[in-house]
């Protein structure tokens, strides 16, 4: 008899386990939340989960309740390999939020096209990433467009002769290729050209190269930390040019880690409107959820990207991953999210038009 209960109550305590996992909808995130990136990543983990508040106050994923699954990818190729087998072999999710940095999400995208899993990115550029497979997405735009606007800045601001460095992974290379058409093929010349490693803490070598050159202008396509040592040890030196940079390097943080030697530098950033609603709800609920938080980089595009992934699970026929995937591709076009029109193209990119920023008194604003 005692062991009829016994059995009795641990059915029972199975179908209440099981019926908790069947109300909660579950995709991935590959995020890094250590490592080198780790500057970025904290700030693209905030974003996602105040839209996955959102959603949740506005009744999760057909009633049930929206999470990510989020998993360190320690800022490399390889945990992000490892962190992303595991969502897709032992989480069995449906979609996973790719990883930050080119290299780690290219990394990655042959594992999610073969395993039929949607990968979706909110701020890896490189060109390549368009030849992933149908199945890889993502809601920021290429370094096709990007390359093509710091080469219009050069030219704009009158710079016919310029060195050009670039952090040496994907990213950079790719970023720095299209730059490099671009600014030829309108009469400009590039001096110099060096690749500078990733991670390092000492540029000097490179700078003292740099300098010989005796440039007017410097463009310099790096990440955050990358880019304010090379700022700090240029200064240092005393070379005086103007550097030219891209979208990677726009955030506070520069500022904060280069101090006066990011004064005056100038760069290009995927532009988005900030006067529209959509803007305004943002920034309202990250000011309340964060107070006293400037956001992040790129973190209005790890807001757009769950949100918009909420309303193609919400639309899905069924949660089958190509279910998913023909909501996803419907659901985005004309979708106006908080960085503009995320309509996905053939090759799962979206559109993007390109501002410019500069840093003037210790704070980044639009150069005009």
């Amino acid at each position: 008899m005692k062991k009829f209960i016994f059995s009795s109550i641990s059915i029972l305590f199975l179908i209440l386990i099981g019926s908790v996992m069947a109300g909660e909808i579950s995709v991935g995130s590959v995020t890094p939340l250590t490592g080198k990136l780790a500057v970025y990543g904290e700030g693209f983990q905030q974003a996602m989960l105040l839209a996955v508040d959102e959603i949740n106050a506005a009744g999760g994923i057909k009633g049930n309740t929206f999470k990510i699954v989020f998993e360190d990818n320690n800022s490399t190729s390889k945990d992000s390999v490892s962190a992303i087998r595991k969502l897709i072999t032992i989480d069995k999710l449906p979609i996973i939020f790719g990883p930050a940095a080119s290299s780690n999400f290219l990394a990655v995208c042959p594992i999610a096209q073969e395993n039929k899993t949607i990968l979706i990115g909110a701020e890896s550029a490189a060109e390549a990433i368009s030849k992933c497979g149908s199945y890889v997405f993502r809601v920021f735009p290429s370094d096709l467009l990007q390359g093509i606007g710091v080469a219009e800045l050069a030219n704009f601001l009158g710079y016919k002769e310029v060195v050009l460095t670039y952090v040496n992974n994907d990213w950079g290379v790719g970023l720095a290729e299209v730059f490099k058409t671009e600014f030829t093929k309108a009469g400009g010349k590039i001096i110099d050209e060096l690749p500078h490693g990733e991670g390092k803490t000492d540029y000097r070598s490179e700078i003292l190269r740099m300098k010989s050159k005796n440039p007017k202008a410097i463009v310099n396509l790096t990440y955050i930390k990358e880019g304010a040592t090379i700022l700090k040890q240029a200064y240092e030196t005393g070379l005086n040019v103007q550097w030219l940079m891209g979208s990677a390097s726009k955030s506070p943080k520069l500022v904060e880690l280069a101090g006066k030697a990011s004064e005056g530098v100038i760069g290009t950033y995927p532009t988005f409107s900030q006067e529209t609603s959509q803007y305004k709800a943002f920034k309202t609920a990250w000011d309340k959820k964060y107070p006293g938080k400037k956001t992040p980089i790129f973190g209005e595009y790890n807001y757009d990207m769950v949100k918009l992934t909420a309303l193609a699970l919400n639309s899905a026929a069924s949660y089958e991953v190509d279910d998913i995937k023909a909501a996803l591709i419907k659901v985005s076009k004309g979708y106006i999210g908080t960085t503009g029109d995320k309509s996905f193209d053939e090759n799962g990119d979206v559109g993007a038009s390109y501002g410019r920023w500069t840093i003037k008194d210790g704070n980044i604003t639009d150069y005009k």
